[in-house]
């Protein structure tokens, strides 16, 4: 468990920062909208401190919540079980999926053609 400790807070810091750019834009979004007054003597807009204070609350609460610790540490464990494919299997993945996807593409290509050529019948005729 103590293994992932660090993996598991630097991925709350990254949920803090990603809870605080949230934050801090609906925030001047409403402050924008509201016509609230922003201090111009302030070191920082009121949006920007609370979107901190919303940041560190994220922070802090996933830091702190046990359950929510060892479920991201279970998880951490099972995805180091993982067995995950040399490049020459991804590389050969990935290109099946690009000709399937071209080949559906196509395909629905040439429906909507058709149906279109159709629908152009119908409605003019």
């Amino acid at each position: 468990m103590q293994r992932n400790q660090k993996l598991v807070s630097l991925i709350y810091l990254a949920c803090g920062f990603t809870s605080w750019l949230i934050f801090r834009e609906l925030f001047a979004t409403v402050w924008a909208i509201a016509h609230l007054p922003s201090p111009a003597d302030w070191v920082m807009a009121p949006s920007e401190m609370l979107g901190v204070a919303f940041g560190v609350v994220t922070f802090v609460f996933l830091l702190r919540n046990r359950k929510i610790n060892m479920f991201t540490n279970d998880t951490l464990t099972e995805l180091g079980k993982v067995v995950w494919p040399n490049r020459k299997e991804t590389v050969m993945s990935t290109g099946v999926v690009s000709v399937l996807v071209a080949i559906a593409a196509t395909i629905l290509f040439l429906f909507d053609v058709l149906w279109g050529a159709l629908v152009h019948v119908f409605y003019q005729g």
